[in-house]
């Protein structure tokens, strides 16, 4: 483990010498409670709280279910079915109240012109294990900047998404930028008119210098989770931002350790003292992670 420090160390600091952003690093294998996920949700690719459980699901090609896990263990203690709905590439889930936004927007080659918003209300007083639900909406968006729309290869484009949030009556969602390690906000008003298309508005953009997977914003701080193509697991914090942008304000950066020992870190909700992170399997000829959940306290950060 202190070779394994050491190594994340070395990185850490040959990396972000120069940086003006605040940065840390953290063991988070030593420090979080580790839970290893049933394999029905090998590809958990984000995460969210309500009322003492958590809600997750698969990302590309999975099932449209939601499932609802419980918080000690991470057992799955509810199947949900979305009727009516499908999973091309479902990527980050938020809550406000009662309602569950699915964001169903991987694009992974850029060429997308179906990007989907569903959501649900959450039944969370039914002690049954497999529920069936209706869409309360589903609407369509494109981002207002994106004008190409060719296959530009497996993870090249700025165009794909995985991350964002709910606040103030509207989406703000958050790219992952392969083709240059950044991300940019867009702002989306939710339509009223179900099956309607929505523009997002570009806000501002951000090197996070990794690909951003998954958001919360808890009490007026937002957190990133992330990994850079060589592996290194990281997070982001913001606060003190004003107006509306969530990057002008304060930032920090903490390393977490590498994704072939952690899993690929996809989903992240933070909810009182508490950070959850949700990691898909990673299944490669030279390490083998299993789906994961990582619970710590938020005053690590």
């Amino acid at each position: 483990m202190k070779l394994y420090s050491t190594i994340l160390f070395i990185v850490f600091c040959t990396t972000y010498l120069n940086s003006q952003i605040t940065t840390d690093t953290l063991d988070i294998s030593e420090i979080a409670i580790r839970i290893t996920l049933p394999n029905q949700i090998n590809e958990t690719s984000g995460v969210a709280y309500y009322k003492n459980a958590l809600y997750t699901f698969n990302d590309s090609g999975g099932n449209a279910e939601i499932y609802k896990l419980d918080i000690n263990d991470g057992k799955i203690l509810q199947t949900i079915k979305i009727r009516e709905a499908t999973n091309v590439d479902w990527e980050e889930i938020t809550l406000k109240d009662d309602t569950l936004y699915i964001g169903d927007f991987g694009n992974n080659l850029g060429n997308r012109r179906d990007l989907t918003i569903y959501s649900i209300k959450l039944p969370y007083d039914s002690i049954s294990k497999n529920l069936e639900v209706p869409l309360i909406n589903k609407f369509y968006f494109t981002f207002e900047d994106q004008k190409d729309f060719k296959n530009r290869g497996y993870q090249k484009t700025n165009f794909d998404c995985e991350a964002f949030v709910y606040d103030q009556g509207k989406l703000h969602l958050f790219t992952k930028q392969w083709g240059n390690n950044q991300t940019t906000h867009y702002l989306l008003n939710i339509p009223k008119k179900n099956g309607s298309t929505a523009i997002a508005k570009k806000m501002e953009s951000f090197n996070t210098e990794c690909v951003i997977t998954g958001a919360s914003l808890y009490k007026n701080e937002l957190f990133f989770i992330g990994y850079t193509p060589n592996g290194l697991a990281y997070l982001w914090k913001f606060k003190d931002f004003k107006n509306g942008y969530f990057f002008n304000g304060k930032a920090k950066k903490i390393l977490l350790g590498l994704t072939a020992e952690l899993s690929q870190t996809e989903g992240i909700e933070v909810h009182e003292n508490n950070v959850y992170i949700t990691g898909e399997e990673m299944n490669y000829s030279l390490f083998q992670t299993p789906p994961t959940l990582y619970i710590l306290n938020k005053s690590e950060l």
